[in-house]
């Protein structure tokens, strides 16, 4: 089961590193960070392996803060996809991470 979880994780991060940021979403993102960035670096940190708590404390309050976004962005459908497979993405990075630290 983990190692489909994996598998699924990679395809999911190949598949949002084809698509393209929202142009009118450049400057918005909460406390002027980019979470694409920050999310998309956590999950190729979990294809890597466990993440330390550090590390697992910055994946979890950028999805939480990803989830305070989502609404925002519901008026524009490319957005909303593009949030959404982000958040997607996050959200198996984290149950990836959490079922390794069960298996330890």
């Amino acid at each position: 089961m983990l190692e489909h979880q994996i598998e699924l994780l990679a395809q999911l991060l190949e598949e949002f590193g084809a698509l393209r940021f929202p142009p009118d979403w450049y400057d918005r993102e909460p406390q002027g960070e980019s979470l694409a960035t920050t999310l998309a670096g956590c999950t190729v940190a979990t294809l890597d392996g466990p993440l330390d708590a550090r590390h697992r404390e910055h994946l979890r309050r950028r999805r939480a803060l990803l989830a305070e976004l989502l609404p925002a962005v519901a008026a524009d459908t490319y957005a909303t996809g593009y949030f959404v497979a982000l958040y997607r993405m996050a959200v198996l990075a984290e149950e990836v991470d959490d079922r390794r630290a069960q298996v330890a």
